[in-house]
């Protein structure tokens, strides 16, 4: 098999089904789709095992309420593609995607994306394939900091990578795919690029990357210095973890600012 799609699912009854008629109309067919039910309490568990029983290459999960990193973690256990692909449940996907995936054989390949309203209007293009250019190491540094997106739905990665460096997603609410991103580029040998638009973001105001957090990036930039530390690479990209460091502090400093700020002129208003 060449790709396994993972798609995390909470609570997304009104646009689950669009999602995974994305993947039923590829032009590639050799694939297998685990939707991971998150502890969803609307009708999103039934919703995805109705499209299950009608198509057998859909496989349904369901677990306790954990996140979208252990979502994707549970459907890691059941991949057998040679390719991990990720998709968000209220996102979809262009019907060639898979085919220009399937000309491809490097460890990681980075896609397109376009953040589109619910109209399906292009918001903004988000390419990464400006950098097709651009050396590994200074991509990786750049992605570690987050100039570059790290969205775990911007690559896919070989299961072979994965698993024999153990790598999985971590329990933070925000930026769990930063340590997945660092450590499927850092144990690669090859990248690659998909130039064509392949996935459409949509926005939504109540998706987690707009929850306002006080500390967005904080434990997540320790934990990159942690597994720095772990794999012997931190000597090399000390620099750069800590530049991130101080970054994620500096956001911090400024969001209890402006969030406090408010609140005292709540209180004398």
């Amino acid at each position: 098999m060449k790709i396994s799609v993972i798609i995390p699912v909470y609570n997304a009854e009104s646009y689950i089904g669009r999602c995974i008629e994305s993947v039923q109309v590829q032009t590639f067919g050799d694939w297998q789709m685990i939707l991971v039910d998150d502890g969803s309490n609307d009708n999103s568990l039934a919703i995805c095992q109705k499209y299950a029983e009608i198509d057998d290459r859909i496989q349904v999960m369901h677990q306790e309420n954990a996140g979208a990193g252990a979502a994707r973690n549970t459907g890691l256990t059941k991949a057998l593609g040679e390719y991990i692909v990720f998709i968000d449940s209220d996102d979809y996907v262009a019907e060639y995607y898979f085919e220009l995936l399937s000309n491809h054989t490097e460890d990681v390949v980075f896609i397109n994306v376009e953040a589109v309203d619910g109209n399906g209007s292009i918001v903004r293009k988000e390419y990464l394939s400006v950098y097709k250019n651009m050396k590994k190491d200074d991509f990786m540094r750049a992605q570690m900091t987050g100039k570059i997106n790290w969205g775990g739905v911007r690559k896919v990665v070989k299961r072979e990578i994965l698993e024999k460096n153990n790598i999985k997603y971590s329990n933070h609410k925000v930026g769990e795919e930063a340590l997945f991103t660092y450590c499927s580029v850092y144990y690669s040998q090859t990248i690659a690029f998909i130039e064509k638009p392949a996935y459409f973001y949509i926005l939504r105001a109540d998706s987690l990357s707009h929850t306002k957090m006080d500390d967005p990036w904080g434990e997540v930039a320790l934990a990159l210095k942690a597994k720095t530390l772990d794999n012997g690479s931190y000597a090399k990209y000390a620099d750069t973890v800590n530049a991130f460091i101080l970054t994620a502090a500096a956001v911090s400093a400024d969001r209890l600012a402006v969030n406090y700020k408010r609140e005292e002129y709540r209180k004398k208003n």
